[in-house]
């Protein structure tokens, strides 16, 4: 294709073109603690009926604990992505950071992409990415997908809550005790530090 786009991928770095950074690319990293990213993929294997899940929530995590679930290994996801940040074609952002302060990512974002707009286009793309009209969004929701009948019915939408700290109605004191000690040895193997988490 001619021209410029924009293309999302769940893909980690090891798995997309070695030479996309070289060639003008930027990429826009964003990373999720753990917790929330397992009960978001959780929800999306219980929805699509192509994934299966029929199970609870602690055995999920212990699937994605171990790496035996879609797009893990989590922690080699997030060492790569981590250590490119420095990278001048590379944005590394967190998912908490962006949903508490959308209005200041969305600028940084542009900024980024070497782009300026008026307040008045910036609060245009605030209020189109809130929540609830991007859950209403059909380009974003998979809306397609309930008409083809691939989405289960009882089941969460594609687009959710879009909030950080989820996992917490998820994760009894077990389960996050045990969470929390696999966090905490990978954050300080990679050097990373997601936040709000602490132990």
């Amino acid at each position: 294709m001619a021209g410029k786009r924009i293309i999302k991928t769940h893909l980690p770095f090891s798995l997309l073109p070695p030479d996309l950074l070289k060639t003008g690319c930027k990429v826009v990293y964003i990373a999720r603690n753990p917790k929330d990213v397992a009960v978001s993929f959780y929800h999306l294997n219980r929805l699509i009926r192509t994934q299966g899940y029929v199970g609870d929530f602690p055995l999920y995590w212990k699937f994605f604990q171990k790496n035996l679930q879609p797009w893990t290994p989590y922690w080699e996801h997030i060492r790569e992505g981590w250590s490119r940040r420095h990278e001048k074609n590379v944005l590394f952002l967190f998912y908490e950071d962006m949903s508490k302060d959308i209005s200041s990512t969305v600028r940084k974002v542009s900024e980024f992409f070497g782009k300026d707009y008026s307040r008045e286009q910036y609060d245009s793309l605030v209020k189109h990415l809130d929540i609830e009209n991007f859950r209403n969004n059909k380009s974003v929701n998979y809306d397609i997908l309930k008409h083809l009948g691939i989405l289960k019915t009882g089941e969460a939408g594609f687009v959710r809550k879009g909030k950080s700290g989820g996992w917490e109605d998820y994760f009894t004191d077990e389960l996050n005790q045990m969470a929390n000690g696999w966090i905490k040895k990978h954050q300080e193997e990679i050097g990373i530090h997601f936040p709000n988490f602490s132990v």
